[in-house]
């Protein structure tokens, strides 16, 4: 069977306008059909933005690597250089994709699979910059499913913000009861009928969070707490609420 080669090109772009910082974007895709005569294939798309002008080269590397190890978690395969990475992910994929469909024409329903990979920065609040990455997947049935990370970085040195670079100790229980008090009134207020799907003791700080001039904002995946349908929950806190755990 023929592989398709995938287009590959990098384009530069501005993330603001008054911002020095400028990102590129990496971007890989490709179809290949798993029969010749089939319509089934494999639908792949990577495409992530990196850190490219406006920071030190040491900060930009940091910065970079870590959305690079973060993007393709590959069980067991050295994280290298994004085109490398990318690369090495595509081939993984192709493998699996032909290993566990190859002979199956006929067998199966489904043997279309769509896999979807994007990151991108998203704002910037004071000394930290925001980025996002979503990864989809379909390999039959209903639906796909998606997943969602946020990384916090320190815009000047690259560094990953953790909870605990911005809450002081012991801060877990008490901004996790904030949280519950907070998402329950905002369930409250839209969506009532939904309160008794949610267990309020699952919604803790989960390190996967955004800042912004609104406060902290938490991210839980679609199914972790709601069913599928309703797609991520997100709490937000304000900073007025947080100010006695902010270090």
């Amino acid at each position: 069977m023929k592989r398709l080669i995938p287009a590959i090109f990098i384009a530069m772009a501005m993330l603001t306008a008054c911002d020095s910082f400028k990102a590129a974007v990496f971007e890989d895709e490709m179809v290949m059909p798993l029969e010749g005569s089939q319509e089934d294939s494999l639908f792949y798309k990577v495409s992530i933005q990196y850190a490219s002008k406006g920071m030190l080269i040491p900060a930009m590397e940091k910065m970079n690597a870590a959305i690079v190890a973060q993007a393709f978690d590959m069980e067991g395969v050295d994280i290298g250089p994004l085109e490398e990475t990318a690369a090495q992910y595509r081939e993984n994929l192709i493998d699996e994709y032909i290993t566990e469909n190859s002979g199956m024409v006929g067998e199966i329903p489904v043997l279309t699979w769509e896999d979807t990979l994007t990151g991108e920065f998203t704002s910037k609040y004071k000394g930290w910059r925001n980025y996002l990455i979503n990864y989809y997947w379909y390999r039959g049935g209903a639906h796909g499913a998606s997943t969602y990370c946020q990384i916090v970085f320190d815009a000047k040195t690259g560094d990953v913000v953790t909870e605990a670079d911005i809450f002081t100790d012991g801060y877990y229980d008490k901004v996790a009861s904030l949280m519950q008090a907070q998402v329950k009134a905002d369930i409250e207020a839209d969506n009532p009928e939904i309160l008794d799907l949610l267990d309020l003791e699952e919604v803790v700080p989960n390190t996967n969070f955004s800042v912004g001039p609104d406060g902290v904002q938490w991210l839980f995946q679609p199914d972790d707490l709601l069913p599928h349908a309703f797609g991520p929950l997100f709490v937000t806190l304000s900073w007025d609420k947080l100010k006695p755990y902010l270090r």
